[in-house]
């Protein structure tokens, strides 16, 4: 007697089927990589997670070790091929999909990959499905595992798999591709809008540090005859502080400005540094830190305290109006400035940070604007200096950076022509960002539609999938005599795989510590050590070098989540 229909199978549109994932094609996870397979009489190239990307297969940098050929008949890929990303320091990256299309002759598959080889299915219907999943969060909430996340063999092979008749299957990608590529050539073009609004940024803070923003007062002071005019109208102050030479910067002021050094203008201070002693004590404080300050705004979502003394409150402490720049950094944000507005009343500041507290006659929005140009014209980066991969803007270098000053009344007139300028651009840019944010949403109710059947209507002359699965059956598991090391395939590689950037994150995760204070948060360390996180290499590479230092070298302090608190296991 048959069994009546599941409450799935009853959902299932007409001719549809709902099968396990490998009975619609063969699963296989890829093999480990060892010492021992670095070299051998078969080298060959494999396939990698960092391989797989969201745009496709990315064969840029394929690696090669030794696959003997038993393990190329069971590892070796054709055209067709479906190729997942079977772990991840992320759980939204686990299940990244492409198509292998026969790139390559000869290549095989690594453990941190599942290979589904379409039986039931087509490769691109099967893509679609694996699209969804991973983006309505199916593979996320199947994968396990602690730092790394697993979404493992067996387990991705149980998930159900929903099956159209093959002509439908055909007529859905279709469909699916036509849509899915308005979104992308929607994407490219909201990304070339933001691109030029980033530099419209750019082009206003170069402006207003130039005296080409705002009109000249008619009662701008002329030159001083003992310094020698420029051709066009501008005075040179290096012969009087040859010192303030500094590649990238222009060696001239408009008449009536002056040219001095940054510590000349204002107080310099470097934040107190972090440590274990600090921790506790009768006088907590709220404290800002790199993680605190963004470009032009001050975020509180996570602010931490510690301990500040008397006499180091009278140093640390914030005014409202102080400058504040993140002192370490990745190399385009090294410099990052944002004013302290009273936000944290009360707060202190960490080493992670610089404080510019301006002197008198400088307005602390015109120094914002002169350190917002700074950044983004690269003055910050050129000057900085790298220790592991985080480049340090430095105190006396900072200090010793020239610094333009127009008379008092024209810095307000600059600040409040470029604020206005800067408003409305920062209004179209977060316009653009929404938009940027909604296309996930639109390619989700897409995928979701298309799994559904809802993206072409069902024919019923079509083959059911039914008849389909009884007349072809289960997919045949490819056979081989493998050696027993070839046959553990659900463990991560005890060796780090090469990242593809050329300026390789630091594995010593205590160091980049140690640098800053000996803590950061999760996401702090991250960013700090050097890693991408738009590079799935580079968030597999962090979880594994954090994987071998937790319980060594670094401690975790608090809730094993993303917003946990990292530091040195020694410090004292």
């Amino acid at each position: 007697m048959d069994q009546p229909p599941t409450d799935s199978e009853r959902a299932m549109p007409s001719g549809w089927a709902l099968v396990r994932v490998d009975q619609a094609g063969e699963v296989r996870l890829g093999r480990q990589r060892s010492p021992e397979q670095d070299s051998g009489a078969h080298m060959t190239k494999y396939v990698r997670a960092a391989n797989i990307t969201a745009a496709g297969m990315n064969l840029s940098d394929l690696l090669e070790m030794n696959f003997t050929p038993a393990e190329r008949e069971v590892f070796g890929l054709k055209a067709g091929d479906v190729l997942l990303t079977e772990a991840s320091g992320s759980a939204s990256q686990v299940g990244r999909s492409a198509i292998w299309r026969g790139e390559v002759e000869l290549c095989c598959f690594q453990n941190t990959v599942i290979r589904f080889r379409p039986h039931l299915t087509t490769s691109e219907y099967a893509l679609v499905v694996f699209r969804h999943y991973a983006a309505a969060g199916v593979f996320a909430d199947v994968a396990r595992g602690v730092g790394i996340q697993h979404l493992g063999g067996s387990r991705f092979a149980e998930i159900p798999y929903p099956l159209p008749p093959l002509a439908e299957q055909k007529r859905i990608t279709e469909i699916a591709d036509i849509r899915l590529a308005e979104i992308r050539e929607a994407e490219a073009r909201l990304r070339s809008a933001l691109d030029h609004l980033n530099e419209q940024v750019r082009e206003i803070l170069a402006t207003a540090v130039a005296g080409e923003l705002a009109p000249r007062s008619p009662q701008a002071p002329e030159p001083n005859h003992t310094r020698r005019p420029s051709r066009s109208g501008q005075i040179n102050l290096f012969e009087e502080t040859p010192n303030l030479d500094v590649p990238g910067l222009s060696a001239t002021v408009p008449a009536g400005w002056l040219r001095r050094r940054v510590d000349q203008v204002g107080e310099v201070t470097l934040g107190r540094q972090r440590a274990p002693k600090h921790e506790r004590g009768r006088n907590m404080r709220p404290y800002l830190r790199v993680a605190n300050v963004y470009e032009d705004r001050i975020d509180t979502s996570d602010i931490l305290r510690m301990n500040f003394e008397p006499e180091e409150v009278a140093v640390y402490e914030l005014q409202d109006g102080d400058v504040l720049l993140n002192e370490g950094q990745s190399p385009e944000l090294v410099g990052r400035p944002a004013i302290y507005r009273g936000e944290v009343p009360g707060a202190c500041f960490q080493n992670t940070l610089i404080r510019f507290r301006a002197g008198d006659g400088i307005e602390p929005e015109y120094a914002l604007l002169v350190f917002r140009h700074y950044m983004h014209s690269g003055v910050f980066r050129e000057i900085a200096r790298w220790s592991t991969n985080i480049a340090h803007l430095g105190l006396e270098r900072f200090r010793a950076l020239p610094f333009p000053i127009p008379p008092h009344d024209e810095q307000q007139r600059i600040v409040a022509e470029a604020r206005r300028r800067l408003d409305a651009t920062a209004g179209q840019i977060r316009a653009v960002q929404a938009s940027l944010a909604r296309l996930p949403e639109f390619e989700l109710e897409l995928l979701a539609a298309a799994v559904a059947g809802e993206l072409t209507p069902q024919d019923p002359h079509d083959e059911p999938s039914s008849e389909l699965l009884q007349r072809l059956g289960s997919p045949r598991k490819t056979q081989a005599t493998l050696a027993p090391s070839s046959r553990r395939g659900d463990t991560m590689p005890k060796r780090r795989p090469r990242p593809t950037q050329q300026a390789e994150p630091t594995p010593d995760l205590a160091a980049v510590l140690k640098e800053n204070g000996g803590s950061l948060s999760l996401p702090e360390l991250f960013a700090q050590a050097g890693y991408n996180r738009d590079l799935p290499e580079h968030v597999e590479l962090f979880y594994l070098a954090l994987r071998d230092a937790l319980g060594g070298t670094i401690r975790l302090t608090g809730d094993a989540a993303e917003n946990a608190e990292l530091e040195v296991a020694d410090a004292a």
